[in-house]
């Protein structure tokens, strides 16, 4: 193979390998915030039933408060009674003392029952509390593991920069800057393989004659489609016949 098309190879290779595995740190951000569903599913709970005990919350303090002012009026229409002399009025005065004081009493009821709701609510937000406790803990442990991932990416990355000096090194300058042109053009991918004469770039048809040429691996071809760099990989059970 011809030396410098060899070194393409080998650079695309790696160059492949880098790209993935740039690829794979970039995607932990996202991977860990797809992870922390649950966490926001349990904050989502705790706002809605915090929501839900502050108006349990204010409807009693409101029914506590139309308490004292019915106990009030109450009061007021009891210090009436006794200068009221005719029976008519009286009836009539009897009857709004008593709706004040059904209307105390059903704003007791709601009361009571608003502080059962508040013990239930107060129930809930401890369990939510805790969900959410539990959620971070969670996410603080795949959040570690996934911090690992990234260094373990990043000095990954350094040695095969390192590796990928020494091979563009051996390749002359006019032909690395081709190289180059091609990888930022088709997302990577540079230098591919030409098998039964399909471009594994493009997946198009590669002329015959231009294949046959191309087994030999003696020059820089480029696909007619594509304009990627191609070559040959000799099938296994090829090569023992050549040899």
């Amino acid at each position: 193979m011809n030396k410098q098309l060899q070194f393409l190879v080998e650079l695309q290779k790696l160059d492949t390998v880098i790209l993935s595995t740039r690829m794979r740190i970039d995607s932990i951000p996202a991977a860990i915030s797809s992870r922390e569903g649950p966490l926001r599913s349990a904050e989502a709970a705790y706002e809605r039933a915090k929501q839900n005990h502050a108006a349990i919350e204010k409807k009693k303090k409101d029914r506590e408060r139309d308490i004292e002012d019915l106990n009030e009026k109450i009061k007021k229409l009891g210090q009436r009674t006794a200068g009221i002399k005719n029976n008519k009025e009286y009836q009539a005065h009897l009857k709004e003392i008593e709706r004040a004081e059904k209307d105390v009493k059903a704003a007791e009821d709601e009361i009571l029952s608003s502080m059962d709701s508040l013990e239930n609510s107060s129930r809930l937000l401890k369990e939510e509390t805790s969900r959410i406790a539990e959620e971070k803990v969670k996410i603080e442990a795949i959040k570690k593991e996934l911090e690992k991932e990234v260094l373990q990416g990043e000095r990954e990355l350094k040695k095969l920069k390192v590796e990928r000096k020494g091979i563009v090194s051996k390749i002359e300058g006019d032909i690395y800057n081709r190289y180059m042109t091609l990888l930022k053009a088709n997302r990577g991918l540079a230098v591919v393989e030409a098998k039964d004469e399909i471009c594994l770039g493009c997946y198009l048809h590669v002329p015959p004659q231009m294949f046959v040429e191309l087994k030999d691996n003696s020059d820089i071809v480029e696909c007619p489609q594509c304009m990627r760099i191609l070559y040959y990989e000799t099938p296994a059970e090829e090569v023992p016949a050549q040899q």
